[in-house]
């Protein structure tokens, strides 16, 4: 939640919540679970980054996100990291374009559909993709608060996972 804030706030997650939040789910696992709870929190880490390392790496997603669900999957293991990410992923998607069209139905923002359109014609005469930058003030140019998606994927997660649900 600390995150969550955060991100919405300052547009940024600190390394030492995150660092903070990854020790605690070592810890934990370790005192829970020995070794093997150790094991676990470690893989749980990498997976946890590994799975949104890509977004960050195409400019989709910040570090501090990718940062944040690694040290969500020390808490996690790694099964569990990787359905958290991809439920974060989803329900990051599904804020994104609620997000859009809200933009846009509301006439807060320019449609990036022009754009696309440009974008799939020269794709299509050329064979080539190219990339157009949005205009400023798009909405698409607009930073996204991760954050809350990695909240609501991981909390979704747990309450499927759990047993009385």
């Amino acid at each position: 939640m600390a995150a969550t804030c955060c991100d919405l706030r300052h547009r940024k997650i600190p390394n030492t919540l995150v660092m903070a939040g990854a020790a605690a789910g070592l810890l934990l696992q370790g005192t829970l679970a020995g070794s093997g709870g150790v094991l676990a929190a470690t893989y749980g880490f990498l997976v946890g980054m590994a799975v949104l390392m890509p977004g960050y790496l195409l400019g989709f997603t910040g570090a501090g996100d990718a940062k944040l669900m690694a040290a969500v999957g020390t808490f996690l293991g790694p099964l569990g990291a990787f359905q958290a990410a991809l439920a974060s992923i989803l329900a990051g998607s599904i804020i994104a374009i609620g997000y859009i069209m809200f933009a846009v139905l509301f006439c807060q923002t320019a449609s990036p559909m022009a754009r696309y359109e440009l974008m799939a014609k020269t794709l299509v005469t050329t064979g080539r993709p190219i990339y157009i930058a949005p205009e400023k003030g798009e909405v698409m140019g607009r930073k996204f608060p991760f954050a809350v998606a990695i909240a609501l994927g991981t909390t979704g997660w747990m309450i499927w996972q759990w047993p009385l649900a």
